[in-house]
């Protein structure tokens, strides 16, 4: 391994390349600063042995223009002052560690010792960094797979809402074209989880607001319910998984549907959508209207699946839904609770 050793003095230079070189380390020796930052820079080099004292200068000099270079060779100040400022400042300037000069026979032992942990700590920091390297391409490799996966996906149910808005103008009962058209709201909710994993910067996460706005957008423009009704939503800010903001999406689906059908059944309504945090910690959805209103009691209006849907997404979330809320006397109020 071959290693510079600056130092002006030319005698000691000479036991260090002798010593050295039992332990295969070859020494290209440096007798000024200005000569070892050139060699420095010129060659390449395992480690670099540093003296402290020059006439003109110390080798924190050294240190100071090679910190500018970024290399991270390892340097091992050497000293023959007692004074822990000199090893302090050492240190501090990017030295990896330092050896006490002595005349006595252990100074050459504990340079090698030195020599061979610094370059052994030089080898660990390299493979870990490389590991680190390693680690980020392949997360970015899997966030870019996922990212496409989730694109795919949307894509593929898109294609399928299609095909079922061109089953729908041929359909010739009612009763087909209502459930087409609901089952084409239900691929929406979850095409739109898919979309918004593949467009945002995390794909582990889903912001509610941002795929929640767009799917009532589509919801108003697509669903043959929604003449005459206009729908406004006020949404925060609020991250979940996949699974979460799926449920959430067939959940608003359901609720937003069954107002647009029912709440306004010869007049022009609100349908009012609200995402909000609550003082506890938890999260609110809730689905508003100023319509006729809904008696559980008589149960569901249509084939009764929507109702099943919003129970089983419920489930799903561990969450709480309530019907109706105090000093509201008319039209139907639904929100889903859930931390």
């Amino acid at each position: 391994m071959r290693i510079l050793y600056i130092d002006d003095d030319p005698a000691l230079a000479r036991l260090a390349t002798r010593v050295l070189a039992r332990s295969d380390f070859e020494v290209i020796h440096a007798p000024s600063i200005t000569t070892g930052l050139e060699l420095f820079e010129a060659e390449e080099f395992e480690a670099v042995v540093l003296d402290h004292y020059f006439e003109n200068q110390t080798g924190l000099h050294f240190l100071e223009a090679i910190a500018e270079t970024h290399r991270r060779t390892p340097v091992l100040y050497v000293t023959g002052s007692s004074d822990a400022d000199v090893a302090i400042k050492a240190l501090k300037g990017g030295a990896a560690d330092y050896v006490v000069k002595t005349a006595t026979d252990d100074f050459f032992p504990l340079l090698i010792s030195a020599l061979e942990q610094a370059l052994e700590n030089a080898r660990l920091r390299s493979e870990k960094e490389e590991a680190d390297r390693q680690l980020v391409v392949a997360k970015e490799r899997a966030e870019l797979l996922l990212a496409e996966m989730n694109h795919r996906i949307a894509n593929s149910l898109s294609l399928v809402s299609a095909m079922i808005r061109m089953q729908m103008q041929i359909a010739r009962s009612d009763e087909t074209k209502t459930a087409l058209d609901e089952t084409q709201n239900r691929i929406t909710a979850i095409a739109g989880v898919h979309r918004s994993l593949y467009t945002s910067s995390d794909v582990g996460e889903v912001q509610l607001d941002v795929y929640l706005r767009p799917l009532l957008a589509e919801l108003h423009g697509t669903s043959s319910f929604s003449r005459g009704i206009a729908v406004q939503s006020d949404l925060c800010r609020i991250s979940t998984t996949a699974d979460r903001a799926v449920a959430l999406g067939v959940i608003l689906t359901e609720l937003v549907t069954n107002a647009m059908k029912y709440a306004y059944p010869e007049a022009e309504g609100e349908v009012r959508v609200v995402l909000r945090r609550t003082e506890d910690g938890g999260n609110v959805l809730s689905v508003e209207d100023d319509g006729v209103g809904f008696d559980r009691a008589s149960g569901p209006k249509g084939t009764g699946l929507g109702t099943r849907l919003i129970n089983a997404m419920t489930t799903t979330l561990g969450a709480e839904i309530t019907y109706g809320r105090d000093g509201k006397s008319t039209g139907t109020y639904v929100a889903v609770r859930w931390h």
